[in-house]
């Protein structure tokens, strides 16, 4: 059947129409942001606001929208502290200096490939399904500090203690392996975290409890926290004395740069959710009020008596000990702290080799630091 000009016009023209409506916006009945999406990157529009589907973590979000034709403000970051000498003045700078500095450090670097072998219970179910993309993230930070090359993971849960134990006492047998039942897994709801251990041949043993999962296990900071011991630990060649001694770091750095590293390396694409995940982990020092400048310039000691341990709770080493990290990758970069630790293992002490990686001796940049710090926590 002949069809008339006229109907074959409406049709082209119908296409025409067609062609010119965005394939990249779609409108949706209802759009909530920080719920789960399904397509990275997909565009909806709800109320007239255009919605984009988004990467969190390990999660597909909506974002916060926006409207169309209006622009998105710029944002504005504090100056950045450039030396210890403005690091006052700018105290305000320091954490986003510190994160995007590592986190250009860490997409500017080439992926990393972790030989390891792993270890895993048999009645145990991994927390973090891919462990290896979290070495190479922590790895790609340190460019050119790296693990030990006979690297393995353990990892256990409750019902797989004992399993556990044997396994690290075969692994390595000159190690504290009952560290798993007196301290790692001492009852199922405290079967939580991991700990790194080298040994006099400088093979490495990460210890990692899957049982209780909690965001550290199953956002990949927990990995990230003990690979980083991992490194610290590969670039002294030997076993970790306790408490620390001799050439060997203060455990405020050792568990500050674990701390730090935990966030900056598994958030290094989000400034924001940086912020949101380090302000958690530092809560309690914004509200125990004692923590003042002078305070924090008590705590920081290098080499500190065995009384210091009780005088101080525990987790100070962890969350005071990582702003004291953040300031030191503000100034000068993620690796400058890892190459603290290259030149303790060559039989520097932890004095010396900050005062060769800084240019300046701790003593004169203590007073600078605990003040920035203080500062950042609402106090002086």
């Amino acid at each position: 059947m002949t069809r008339s000009r006229k109907s074959i016009a409406s049709g082209v023209l119908l296409i025409v129409l067609l062609a010119l409506i965005p394939a990249a916006a779609v409108s949706a009945p209802k759009v909530t942001p920080g719920l789960t999406c399904k397509v990275l990157n997909q565009k909806m529009i709800y109320l007239e606001k255009t919605y984009k589907c988004i990467k969190s973590g390990r999660k597909l979000i909506w974002n916060k929208g926006f409207v169309a034709g209006k622009t998105t403000p710029t944002i504005t970051y504090p100056a950045a502290p450039t030396s210890f000498d403005d690091l006052v003045e700018n105290y305000k700078g320091i954490s986003y200096a510190a994160w995007s500095k590592s986190s250009s450090v860490l997409k500017g670097a080439k992926s990393v490939v972790i030989p390891f072998k792993a270890v895993t219970g048999p009645k145990t179910t991994l927390a973090y399904k891919n462990p290896e993309k979290i070495y190479d993230l922590v790895s790609r930070m340190y460019t050119g500090y790296q693990s030990a090359k006979d690297f393995t993971v353990l990892s256990f849960a409750y019902d797989d203690r004992d399993w556990a134990e044997q396994q690290m006492k075969t692994i390595q047998p000159s190690s504290t392996w009952q560290w798993i039942s007196y301290t790692a897994c001492v009852t199922r709801a405290t079967c939580w975290g991991g700990g790194m251990h080298t040994d006099e041949s400088g093979r490495g043993l990460m210890v990692m409890t899957t049982e209780v999962l909690d965001e550290n296990h199953i956002s990949g900071t927990l990995d990230a926290h003990e690979f980083t011991h991992a490194v610290q630990q590969n670039q002294m060649g030997r076993s970790q004395p306790w408490p620390p001694s001799g050439t060997w770091p203060p455990t405020w750095f050792l568990e500050g740069q674990a701390n730090y590293t935990q966030y900056a390396a598994v958030y290094h694409e989000s400034f924001e959710l940086y912020t949101n995940k380090r302000r958690s982990s530092i809560q309690d020092l914004y509200r125990d009020s004692k923590i003042t400048s002078n305070w924090i310039q008590e705590y920081f000691v290098v080499n500190p008596p065995s009384d210091w341990f009780n005088k101080y709770e525990r987790w100070r080493q962890y969350d005071l000990g990582s702003m004291l990290v953040e300031v030191l990758t503000a100034i000068k970069g993620p690796a400058s702290t890892m190459e603290v630790w290259k030149q303790c293992g060559t039989g520097m002490t932890f004095v010396d080799a900050f005062e060769k990686v800084y240019g300046i001796s701790f003593d004169k940049a203590l007073p600078n630091i605990s003040k920035a710090i203080a500062l950042e926590l609402g106090r002086s």
